[in-house]
């Protein structure tokens, strides 16, 4: 038995070089999605992170005009939001405007708070539910029905 320590030996060492590469390439892909796991800021979080990457959860200020024009700059959409405490911000995304974006229940805009407007990279509309109705569509289909048991 004392034969085979040798042999024992590097095939450990060889594990644990090799589980230290996978732990090191581990590490350096989490990284890579650093960026991305933000916690979620009101625009006066935001005013105090300035220059930080962060997340607004918000909703589209309807009495304000969306800003899209395709033909002079396609890439760029200027609007206002509404955080969850009600401070209003002009937003700047750099990519063209969201179809149905003033359907949706809620904006996720992820950038950057600048001089006095709020820089986005990335929207995540929040879009209508649409089973919001779907009971009192179901009682007008059918009329006979009188249970929502399955």
């Amino acid at each position: 038995m004392l034969y085979l320590w040798p042999a024992f030996q590097t095939i450990m060492k060889k594990i644990h070089i090799a589980l230290l590469i996978l732990g090191i390439a581990g590490i350096v892909g989490m990284s890579f999605f650093v960026k991305d796991l933000t916690t979620q800021e009101t625009f006066s979080s935001a005013k105090e992170k300035a220059g930080k990457y962060v997340v607004v959860k918000t909703k589209l200020d309807l009495s304000k005009p969306i800003e899209y024009d395709a033909v002079k700059n396609p890439n760029q959409t200027v609007f206002y939001a509404v955080d969850a405490e009600g401070n209003q911000s002009k937003v700047v995304y750099s990519e063209a405007k969201i179809v149905d974006m003033e359907r949706s229940e809620g904006l996720d805009l992820n950038g950057y708070m600048r001089d006095g407007y709020f820089e986005c990279n990335k929207i995540q509309a929040k879009c209508p539910s649409k089973y919001k109705d779907e009971s009192g569509k179901a009682k007008q289909n059918l009329p006979g029905a009188t249970s929502t048991q399955y």
